[in-house]
């Protein structure tokens, strides 16, 4: 009763106004779409005194505390656009973010759940994404100060894994994620970076227990973010970037298998329906009427990449198509709206997942999923022209 009356108030509130209508939007030239969604992370920044990145901007209540787990993962996108531009800003910023993690790392190693100030124990998934973003910096920045607390993070991890591969302890909401072989593909970076072989034997142990996670159809099982919830796009997205990047950096040919069965089921759902749903069942049946806009962006990249590697058009048709889905829902009203170049949670706003939130990481994830079509996109026109 409550979730319809909430539903229900923002629906006569949106009747009213323009910039928050859930609909298909204009789609403009890339670069509009990808300038404004910078210019809106880069704002979620500044929010948070240019230390982290805010949580997101909620419907009617404002700019959300900073999230550690997603300032982590955003480092990354920060850096790559430090590469692709020259503009040392963004490098800046990465800097600054990763050196305020380091500051709220746990004596364990680990790092907090959700956003700052609400959990003060460890979790994995977050301690891995924000290894992620540690690990981007040394690499690319060279920058050694990094290196302890990366090192530190990393063998928390280690200590959370049983001896099959699969992380069993300091887990949020105490259920087991077959998403966690995200964390892993951190594990793998940082071993990559150090050249150090045992995060990435720990990181393909944990890979191939996701593998046994995985039905003939390529549904995962154990994928849902609490307990007696459903799967969504989000998760699934986790799951097959994290095989698809230890397949990248271990050459085992069985993940990038399972990431194939996966996503030929995607490409076929989007082709029947013309959406996928944000909540699925193990049979790919439709759980919710929400779309999870994270989620799309996530699978696209995830589809473009799968192109690049096999040259199988059909993930590159798939891939657009979700991406110009998602651009169509980018906030483009008023420029002075503190939502401009924002991404949704969820299509309507008040969907199940991340309701009435512009959340950092979808913005996140649609600049990631821009770069990755026009980086794609080169490669497939010097192909054709060959």
């Amino acid at each position: 009763m409550i979730a319809h009356f909430i539903s229900q108030s923002v629906r006569d509130y949106v009747s009213t106004h323009a910039p928050l209508v859930s609909g298909r939007g204009q789609l403009r030239e890339d670069q509009v779409h990808l300038d404004a969604a910078i210019g809106w992370l880069m704002r979620s920044i500044d929010a948070c005194d240019g230390k982290a990145s805010s949580k997101g901007y909620r419907f009617l209540r404002g700019w959300m505390p900073p999230y550690p787990e997603t300032s982590g993962y955003i480092i990354p996108t920060l850096l790559r656009l430090w590469q692709i531009t020259g503009d040392e800003s963004y490098k800046d910023r990465a800097l600054s973010i990763g050196r305020w993690l380091v500051s709220i790392q746990l004596e364990d190693g680990g790092f907090v759940g959700r956003e700052l100030g609400v959990l003060e124990k460890p979790v994995v998934f977050n301690t891995g994404m924000i290894l992620l973003g540690l690990a981007s910096l040394i690499r690319n920045t060279g920058d050694k100060s990094f290196v302890g607390p990366a090192r530190r993070a990393a063998d928390f991890l280690e200590s959370c894994m049983d001896d099959d591969g699969c992380f069993v302890r300091n887990l949020s909401n105490d259920i087991v994620h077959t998403y966690n072989v995200r964390t892993a593909w951190a594990l793998a970076s940082f071993g990559r970076a150090m050249r150090e072989s045992r995060y990435r034997s720990a990181a393909l142990a944990n890979a191939r227990w996701a593998l046994g996670q995985q039905l003939d159809n390529g549904f995962f099982l154990n994928n849902t973010f609490k307990p007696g919830g459903n799967a969504n796009t989000h998760g699934l997205a986790y799951v097959l970037r994290g095989l698809f990047e230890i397949n990248q950096l271990t050459g085992d040919r069985l993940l990038l298998d399972a990431v194939k069965r996966s996503a030929d089921s995607v490409v076929t759902l989007y082709g029947i329906h013309g959406r996928i749903a944000g909540d699925i069942g193990p049979k790919w049946e439709y759980l919710s009427s929400h779309v999870c806009l994270t989620g799309y962006a996530q699978l696209a990249i995830v589809l473009f990449k799968l192109f690049s590697r096999t040259g199988e058009e059909r993930y590159l048709n798939t891939a657009l198509s979700l991406l110009d889905d998602v651009a169509r829902e980018q906030n483009l009203g008023r420029p002075s709206a503190p939502y401009y170049g924002a991404i949704k949670g969820s299509m309507p706003i008040y969907g199940r997942y991340a309701m009435l939130q512009y959340p950092n990481w979808a913005t996140k994830f649609f600049i990631d999923a821009l770069i990755e079509k026009r980086k794609t996109w080169v490669r497939y026109a010097d192909r054709v022209s060959v």
